[in-house]
């Protein structure tokens, strides 16, 4: 069987070929991998990207890269086109292309992996500061967690009346945990106005950080002498860091039942590169608390539409199934939370 050309391979993944006419690459092979295309050339390897939100998105994205990588964090280094330009206009959307990163996914069930993406998060998030952002409508996300939170409860509301007239197993599944959850929601905005959240804002936007908002097991790459990497900077926005070490907790805790220990296990090792701020713990602790998963879930099936039943019916019953662990774990957290920022371990 004949080896497909570049163009066939970029065809194949819904790439416009011609974007790579605009580089002084002499491809020998493309070969796609997850959602980018592999390109061998005789002078390295490189990643060609297709980016399917706005411009503005792309250059804060491609900005906020190259603030890291000029602050020596390990994150690829994005080609110039040959006019000078960070990227491309296809037929349905915008290309980049920029080195290979060599080094392995980790893996957030290793302790070891774990540990060392929980210290990689803190680096990153200390390179990230002093970043000076392009415009971009939506990027800036300083002090919105409250706003943000209220209107999600409202479409709650919204759905819970939808679902109660509906007759599928999912609207019936919806409506009998909805009012918890609406409940859980309204938890998380009272315990950011019983908390330090305006004036950790403050104190970090001074700083003027990012997070990363995807840092997902397969976009944190470690080396061969332990070091992380990091890759796919789509959705990174200006917020605090609590919203990315929260976001890493629950990726956890839903693979692991909501064990504790792992979740001080993450705050542990984050936090042996960076110092706690008074308070943070409950920041963390509403970030997580707000129910995401079964908002998305309603979000999916009463708005977009564009998800199978059966795959949102599974969401709500892993919800449902782990509620109990979830609620103990939520109880616990801070006082677990604030034992490690006082004494640098698990009790």
């Amino acid at each position: 069987m004949e080896e497909l050309t570049t163009a066939q391979v970029l065809d194949l993944c819904g790439f416009s070929p011609e974007v790579l006419e605009a580089y002084p690459l002499e491809v020998t092979q493309a070969i796609p991998v997850r959602k980018v295309v592999r390109l061998l050339t005789p002078k390295g390897e490189y990643a060609l990207k297709k980016f399917k939100l706005s411009a503005d998105e792309l250059s804060f994205s491609l900005a906020a890269m190259r603030h890291v990588r000029e602050k020596g964090f390990p994150v690829p280094r994005v080609l110039t086109t040959s006019a000078g330009e960070s990227f491309v206009k296809g037929d349905e959307g915008y290309y980049f292309v920029m080195e290979w990163m060599t080094g392995r996914e980790s893996k957030y069930d290793h302790a070891l992996d774990l540990a060392i993406a929980s210290r990689g998060l803190a680096k990153f998030h200390d390179a990230s500061q002093g970043f000076w952002p392009p415009l971009c409508a939506g990027k800036e996300q300083w002090g919105t967690w409250t706003g943000h939170f209220l209107e999600r409860i409202e479409e709650l509301r919204n759905w819970m009346v939808l679902a109660e007239l509906g007759g599928t197993v999912f609207d019936r599944m919806f409506a009998e945990e909805a009012a918890y959850c609406i409940q859980e929601a309204s938890r998380s905005v009272e315990l950011l106005f019983s908390s330090r959240y305006e004036e950790i804002t403050k104190e970090e936007r001074e700083r003027m950080g990012f997070c990363h908002h995807d840092y997902a097991h397969h976009n944190v790459l470690i080396s061969g002498d332990q070091h992380v990497s990091l890759i796919d900077f789509d959705y990174a926005l200006c917020d605090i860091r609590a919203h990315d070490l929260a976001s890493l907790i629950l990726r956890n805790m839903k693979s692991v039942k909501w064990d504790s220990r792992t979740a001080y296990f993450i705050v542990k090792s984050y936090f042996e590169l960076a110092e706690p701020q008074e308070g943070e713990e409950r920041l963390l602790h509403a970030m997580m608390r707000f129910p995401q998963d079964f908002y998305e879930a309603g979000y999916f099936h009463y708005v977009t539409k564009n998800r199978p039943n059966e795959f949102l019916e599974g969401k709500l019953r892993k919800w449902i199934g782990q509620k109990a662990r979830r609620e103990r774990f939520m109880n616990e957290f801070e006082a677990g939370a604030r034992y490690v920022f006082k004494y640098g371990k698990i009790r």
